[in-house]
């Protein structure tokens, strides 16, 4: 917790909020975040995963410091996309503006696949400048992939660049419906 914020617990409350206002299916809650907001859906798959049927992350992976902690109730599906021309979040890991740390993108996947119980070799296929790897089966249905985007910058695959300065995101692939997939397949178990 950075000045004492509670993120974690403030997504924790929203969930229980919105589950009175509206028919929320507990076993379709999934996280999706870009750069910052991918570290921290690394954070509530460490913390939330009780209540997180799967993650999706783009442009930046967890920040190591929560490695330590990070012990997830169950398997969780991960999906990752991220250029490796990324000169926000590098693919080889380093530090953010706020002086946390991120680990490396393989590094991240090993944690994960490690985490999940899956094979240690990903099942990969190149199209383009596209390296998609799965890794499956995992333990309880959960699956990790990644998608690395040769020369990609810091943006999401398919969307609209944030600025000029960080790049043009490939137009090779869509993040949202690849991610919407991924989701679809791996409700809670």
């Amino acid at each position: 917790m950075l000045n004492n914020v509670d993120d974690v617990g403030f997504v924790q409350a929203l969930l229980e909020e919105l589950s009175t206002i509206i028919p929320l299916d507990r076993s379709r809650v999934y996280a999706t975040g870009f750069s910052n907001g991918a570290i921290m859906v690394y954070r509530l798959a460490c913390e939330l995963a009780d209540r997180i049927a799967a993650i999706g992350a783009v442009s930046a992976t967890q920040a190591a410091e929560d490695l330590p902690t990070c012990q997830p109730a169950r398997p969780v599906p991960v999906i990752h996309f991220h250029g490796t021309d990324d000169d926000a979040n590098p693919y080889n890991g380093g530090e953010t503006a706020i002086g946390a740390h991120f680990l490396a993108v393989p590094d991240a996947m090993q944690f994960w696949t490690e985490q999940d119980s899956c094979p240690a070799q990903s099942q990969q296929t190149i199209s383009g400048s596209i390296i998609h790897d799965t890794y499956e089966p995992c333990q309880s249905g959960a699956t990790v992939e990644l998608y690395t985007i040769e020369g990609g910058k810091h943006a999401w695959p398919g969307g609209e660049a944030v600025n000029q300065q960080m790049g043009e995101p490939t137009t090779e692939i869509s993040a949202t419906p690849i991610m919407w997939e991924f989701f679809s397949s791996h409700p809670m178990p």
